[in-house]
């Protein structure tokens, strides 16, 4: 029987199912390792279904610092998750090189307190051979004068600076050019589908009852493996089959400032000793991230941001460069890690390793794997374990893996954006912009683009009309929130209030929302911006904020 589902979008951009559904694994979440095995498997020739209740990299994944690192301070306590991460990034770099950026760091060292000058350049001499695998240059020691020379900012204190590289990358194209790959070599994927429930024979797991989140409805999806994919939700879903993953969730939330502050990052320290980092990303600084246990909802994570969490990552920021209390935050958003279960260490300490959970054997649940641990560097090695683990599970013959080789939707050799303006009448600045989304991919965006369909609708991130068009058509987009982690709309200093109407309305016209579907979609989305904005806000912004919410009509 053919593992393929003829489907349709309906008008209101819901997903109508129709035909028989069997596959050969069914997984149950979209973030980057959810896509990373449906893209292993469907290359390995599994029939797969992948359902993500949002869209993809939407949770966990897109609440990282955004750096595909080899994660230095796991040396410390946990050397095999550093080497293997350090690895895997340098095959993502090669797979993704448009999604992944060089981002060279300082290491300030202080005259007092903190780690000892020699004992931390001790330390980044034992990781450079981790920095190498990636591509990343070896340290190198800076007097205060030469730090200077780079950060003029730094603090009187610091006496001088170590160097080292890491690498920076989209997670939301990462996770999305994975699942296009996945449905490419033939996957389905169900976006804005949530798993209510599971089937049985027995007590064997035989597939997945789904609910369409946008249409309504449901309906029986059977498959002869489940994979639960669900990250810090992988205990829930688990539970829905008297199964079990123990994980110790930690929060961690960042905050996003308006502007490319420097072109290197900075290793912090915070007041508890903490590792924080200070990241230029594209046109905005990331500072962060906190690292505590969390036993709320993960869903809710962004609603429960303190000001003292606010206080304490910009604290260790204005330790190494005092203008940072002055710095204009735009958002500040929130995380929840899926971390294995350890008893009597600190949050911060808890390995990133991962595991494949095969519940057959735990609970006496045939038919479910889940996924739990891991880090976003190591995600493709995760994935590649994982179906190896599927392969056998279903009784099929070892077939190679590709995907640390086979490139992503759109990778290809940066081009020469001086030359492709000729071809497009776009600036070349505008032009990098959006190769840095779509790649070799961006000449199937705008081929045959008219002058209507090339003008800036998101101007901070260079989105046009055409853009918005290929990822509504091509990748699936529907929603305003989807189309902000696909195309960027309203990730720029804006924050949504410059292009969020006038992309609204766009896919109002390519989707056929009605005219109430339209105002939820501005609403919801400028209502979730404001989710981030208020734990930054305070004084004069915080009235100009009233005052901007006031007159668009915001509740």
């Amino acid at each position: 029987m053919s593992g393929r589902i003829p489907a349709s979008v309906d008008a209101a951009g819901a997903r109508a199912y129709t035909g028989p559904m069997l596959y050969d694994l069914a997984i149950i979440g979209g973030g980057i390792n959810g896509t990373g095995v449906a893209r292993d498997a469907a290359l390995r020739g599994l029939r797969v279904a992948l359902f993500e209740r949002e869209d993809w990299g939407c949770g966990t994944t897109g609440a990282s610092t955004r750096m595909v690192h080899g994660g230095i301070r796991y040396l410390l306590y946990d050397v095999p998750t550093t080497r293997t991460s350090s690895e895997d990034a340098a095959r993502v770099r090669r797979i993704a090189p448009h999604l992944i950026f060089r981002i060279p760091f300082l290491w300030p060292l202080y005259a007092r307190g903190g780690f000892m000058a020699e004992a931390t350049e001790a330390f980044l001499s034992a990781y450079d051979p981790y920095a190498r695998l990636k591509g990343g240059l070896r340290h190198a020691r800076l007097s205060g004068e030469e730090a200077r020379r780079i950060e003029p900012g730094l603090a009187p204190e610091i006496t001088g600076a170590l160097t080292l590289d890491e690498w920076g990358v989209d997670v939301f194209r990462l996770s999305a050019l994975n699942a296009l790959d996945a449905r490419e070599a033939g996957a389905d994927l169900f976006p804005h589908t949530e798993v209510v429930g599971f089937l049985f024979s027995g007590r064997d797991v035989r597939g997945v009852r789904v609910r369409d989140s946008l249409g309504g409805g449901e309906r029986d999806v059977e498959a002869r493996l489940v994979l639960n994919a669900a990250g810090p939700w992988a205990p829930r879903i688990a539970s829905l089959a008297d199964a079990t993953v123990r994980l110790r969730p930690g929060k961690g939330i960042h905050i996003t400032f308006e502007r490319r502050i420097g072109n290197f990052g900075l290793l912090l320290e915070g007041v508890d000793g903490r590792t924080l980092f200070l990241v230029p990303h594209g046109a905005e600084t990331i500072l962060g991230t906190t690292d505590d246990d969390y036993y709320g909802d993960p869903a809710r994570v962004d609603h429960e941001i303190t000001r003292d969490e606010v206080e304490y990552v910009v604290e260790a920021a204005a330790r190494a460069i005092p203008q940072a209390r002055h710095w204009r935050p735009l958002r500040a958003w929130a995380g929840v890690r899926n971390t294995l279960f350890e008893w009597g260490i600190d949050a911060d300490a808890l390995s990133r390793r991962h595991e494949v959970v095969d519940h057959e054997s735990r609970d006496g649940v045939p038919g479910l794997l889940s996924l739990a641990g891991g880090k976003l560097a190591s995600y493709r090695l995760f994935a590649e374990e994982a179906t190896d683990r599927i392969l056998e599970k279903l009784g099929r013959p070892a077939v190679p893996c590709v995907t640390g080789d086979r490139p992503l939707p759109g990778a290809e050799p940066e081009p020469d954006f001086r030359a492709l303006e000729r071809e497009f009448p776009l600036p070349a600045a505008a032009l990098e912009r959006i190769w840095r989304r779509l790649g070799g991919r961006l000449r199937n965006a705008l081929a045959g683009a008219g002058p209507d369909d090339l003008a800036p609708i998101c101007r901070s991130e260079a989105v046009t009309a055409a853009e918005i068009r290929y990822a509504v058509r091509v990748e699936g987009c529907r929603t305003l929130e989807d189309l902000r982690r696909h195309a960027h709309v309203g990730a720029g200093a804006c924050d949504g209030l410059d292009c969020a109407a006038p992309a609204a309305h766009l896919m109002a016209r390519l989707l056929d929302w009605e005219p109430a579907r339209t105002r939820a979609e501005l609403e919801a989305f400028l209502d979730r911006r404001w989710t981030g904005r208020r734990p930054v806000l305070r004084g004069a912004a915080l009235a100009h904020e009233e005052l901007i919410r006031g007159v668009y009509g915001i509740g």
